[in-house]
């Protein structure tokens, strides 16, 4: 009974996320478009100086960099910033029917084994391209720094870890859909 209640409230959780998660990144998208397009517009302004975010370090200019300035790097961030909230969204909204439908039935359901299916897909390819544009972000930020009596590399390869995790996901969808086919056996012999 207590596992049923945690699923429960892990499921609104998961619900309420998914809507603060929606509103914050229509807000960044929508900024980060102003930035792009309309960079003398009262909101942009309002915005102060144009900073992407970063999954892995903070860089703390002393003056706005050159690179800030640059449309393609203002382009990479905005995609960036679209892959990352539509994964977060997609996998909120995927846990939260996986959750709801644990609590309500079980595990061994047929809707569930769709839903692992796409959170393997989402991780692969959304949690990947979120990654991988992130890396190539940092990596054109840190050859901004000036840096005297060392040299800092970056390898972009954190993506590969969302592709095995995707792929982990479809595997297990798969052992699931084997495990509700031997359910639905065996509530039909008895």
């Amino acid at each position: 009974m207590r596992a049923n209640i945690i699923f429960k409230i892990s499921s609104i959780l998961c619900f309420i996320l998914f809507f603060i998660v929606l509103l914050t990144g229509l807000f960044t998208i929508a900024a980060g478009f102003s930035y792009i397009w309309w960079p003398d517009s009262s909101f942009t302004k309002s915005l102060g100086e144009f900073e992407p975010i970063y999954a892995y370090m903070t860089f703390a200019f002393y003056g706005q960099p050159d690179l800030y300035t640059d449309s393609s790097f203002m382009v990479l961030s905005l995609f960036s910033d679209i892959t990352l909230f539509l994964f977060v969204l997609l996998f909120l909204w995927l846990l939260y029917k996986l959750l709801k439908n644990i609590y309500k039935d079980s595990l061994f359901m047929y809707e569930n084994v769709s839903i692992l299916f796409w959170m393997g897909i989402t991780f692969a390819v959304l949690g990947s391209a979120t990654t991988y544009t992130d890396g190539l972000l940092l990596s054109k930020a840190i050859r901004e720094l000036e840096i005297s009596n060392a040299s800092i590399a970056f390898s972009n390869i954190a993506y590969i870890d969302f592709i095995f995790g995707g792929i982990v996901m479809i595997i297990i969808a798969y052992a699931l859909k084997k495990a509700v086919l031997a359910v639905e056996e065996n509530k039909k012999t008895i």
